[in-house]
C-alpha cells in the first residue's frame, strides 16, 4: 500500500468517479483503474462496487476512505514538522472561480511565489455542490466561491469582498435603448451563463425563477471569456462579474444594460474545512491572500 494509491483512492471516493479522478490527478484513467486494483489486491478486499459507469464505496472503502484521511493528514504534519529548516515547498489545491483567477489572484500569486518559490499550485474550476466532501476529504486544500452568501457547519467561510454584477448585451441589442431593463424584458431573449458550477449564476437564476421569467434560451458555457465573446458577436445577454468586461466595455465592444431590479451584487468567499489542519504554507497563502486582494 502507497501514499500515491491512497491520494488516488481519495480522490476517486470524493468525486464517485474514475474519469474525473484521472482529469484531477492528471493521470491516465488506465493509471487510476490500476492503482486501485492494486490497493484492492493488497487489502483483499473490494473498495467500489461498479455498476456500469456508476461507482459507490464499499463498507470496506468506507473505513480506508477515513483511515487514508487520517494517513494523508499525517504526512502533511510529517513533511512540514522535518523540513521546517529548509525552504518551504510543497503543495496547494485550490478550487477557484475563473473570474477570481483572471482578475484578482496574479498579483497576489506572484507575491507568494516570491516568497515561497517551491510552492506547487493545482488551481481548479470552481466547484459549489462537492465543495464540503471535497475539503472534508483533502482533496482540495482551500476553496473560493462567488456568491452572495453561503453558509455550513462544517466549513469556514470567510468574506473577503464585494463583486458588482452586470447584464451585458451587444450594443445593438434592442434593450439598449430602454433607459431600464426589467426581468420581464428578458423573456424573449438568449442568455448565456457560466456552468453550473459558478455559484453567482444563481443569483441570476434566482430572479428569474421568482418572477416566473422564462427566457427563450439558456446556454451555460464552461468559460466567461467565450460568453464574452458570443455576446460580443451578438448573440444574447449575460451576467458577469463587472470587472471582467471593463476593457470591453471601454472599447464599446459590450454595452451594460440599466437593470431596473434589485442591485446585482456578490461576494469573494475564502473556504476551507473546520476539522482540517492548517500547514504552515496554506496559512501563508491565506493570509497573503487577506493582506493583498483588492477591488480590480
Amino acid at each position: 500500500m502507497e501514499l500515491r494509491q491512497l491520494k488516488t483512492f481519495r480522490t476517486v471516493a470524493t468525486l464517485n468517479s474514475f474519469n474525473e479522478a484521472a482529469k484531477v490527478l492528471n493521470y491516465a484513467q488506465s493509471t487510476i483503474s490500476e492503482q486501485i486494483r492494486a490497493l484492492e489486491e493488497d487489502l483483499n478486499v473490494r473498495l467500489f462496487e461498479r455498476s456500469g459507469k456508476k461507482i459507490v464505496l464499499t463498507s470496506a472503502g468506507e473505513v480506508l476512505l477515513v483511515c487514508a484521511q487520517k494517513i494523508l493528514d499525517l504526512e502533511e504534519e510529517i513533511k512540514a514538522a522535518v523540513t521546517q529548516q529548509k525552504e518551504p515547498h510543497g503543495s496547494l489545491s485550490v478550487r477557484i472561480p475563473e473570474t477570481v483567477s483572471i482578475y484578482y489572484l496574479p498579483p497576489i500569486l506572484k507575491l507568494f511565489h516570491e516568497r515561497f518559490p517551491k510552492i506547487q499550485f493545482n488551481l481548479m474550476n470552481c466547484g459549489y455542490y462537492r465543495l464540503e466532501q471535497e475539503l472534508q476529504s483533502g482533496m482540495i486544500n482551500l476553496a473560493f466561491l462567488i456568491l452572495d452568501q453561503y453558509q455550513s457547519k462544517a466549513l469556514e467561510v470567510e468574506p473577503l469582498l464585494s463583486v458588482p454584477l452586470v447584464l451585458v448585451c451587444h450594443p445593438a441589442n434592442p434593450l439598449t435603448g430602454k433607459q431600464q431593463v426589467w426581468v420581464q424584458d428578458l423573456k424573449k431573449e438568449t442568455i448565456f451563463l457560466p456552468n453550473e458550477d459558478c455559484s453567482y449564476r444563481m443569483i441570476f437564476e434566482r430572479i428569474l425563477n421568482t418572477e416566473k421569467v422564462e427566457p427563450a434560451v439558456v446556454i451555460n458555457c464552461n468559460s466567461i471569456e467565450a460568453i464574452k465573446a458570443y455576446i460580443m458577436a451578438g448573440t444574447g445577454i449575460t451576467v458577469i462579474p463587472e470587472v471582467a468586461i471593463k476593457k470591453e466595455i471601454s472599447r464599446g465592444e459590450l454595452t451594460v444594460l440599466n437593470w431596473a431590479g434589485d442591485t446585482l451584487e456578490s461576494n469573494i468567499f475564502m473556504i476551507r474545512h473546520k476539522e482540517k489542519w492548517i500547514s504552515p504554507i496554506l496559512k501563508a497563502f491565506m493570509e497573503t491572500i487577506r493582506e493583498n486582494i483588492k477591488p480590480a
